[in-house]
């Protein structure tokens, strides 16, 4: 049996409709896509990460814009200067994320949110599988990425795990902790419960 070639009947690209329009998100190569497996294998995938892979798949470059602009005093909002007088600057970097299907998407009017799900949804297609990926595009993120759901699990304020109680002291505890109190701490304790119990009392009507 021969087998057909797999690229003749077998379209590997991610197809997003947003706003009526189909957005095609190429896969990624081999090193590239046994990467992504190996971020969500790993779970070393977080927010401070996400934007760089999901611009990456999305087909965009960071396309840097670096000037020299004036270092601002946190107090005054005035340009600060050296000693001599001289502005103090530093170098920023106003670049740019370009091409790909983040460039189209962003010349369609798409709004961020669509096309960071979008581009979620396209991460979790080469790390997870298509099956997850649908699953991400229609309720978003979903048990099957091993995130914990504790909603309404918890009650508002929860005080956490209390203290566990102070054990009761057993006679043979409370005797040997009598006999190790002085003859004036045990009178003075006698003489304080005496006072108590009087003013707890009440008097007598005539």
């Amino acid at each position: 049996m021969t087998f057909q070639d797999l690229r003749e009947f077998h379209d590997p690209d991610l197809l997003l409709p947003i706003g009526g329009k189909e957005y095609r998100i190429p896969q990624p190569d081999a090193a590239r896509g046994l990467e992504i497996r190996q971020l969500f294998a790993s779970d070393v995938l977080n927010e401070a990460t996400e934007l760089e892979h999901i611009m990456d798949i999305l087909g965009a470059v960071w396309v840097p814009d670096v000037r020299q602009v004036h270092v601002l005093s946190p107090i005054t909002g005035l340009p600060e200067v050296y000693d001599d007088g001289e502005p103090i600057v530093e170098e920023k970097d106003f670049g740019k994320w370009d091409g790909g299907v983040w460039s189209e998407m962003v010349a369609a009017g798409i709004t961020w949110e669509e096309i960071m799900h979008a581009g979620r949804t396209a991460m979790i297609d080469v790390g997870m599988g298509r099956v997850v990926a649908e699953t991400h595009w229609v309720n978003g993120m979903v048990p099957s990425l091993g995130l914990p759901d504790i909603e309404g699990q918890l009650p508002e304020n929860d005080p956490g795990n209390p203290l566990p109680a102070e054990p009761e002291p057993n006679r043979a505890a409370r005797r040997a902790a009598e006999k190790k109190k002085g003859k004036k701490q045990r009178q003075a304790e006698k003489a304080a419960k005496q006072q108590t119990m009087k003013l707890l009392t009440p008097p007598d009507e005539d």
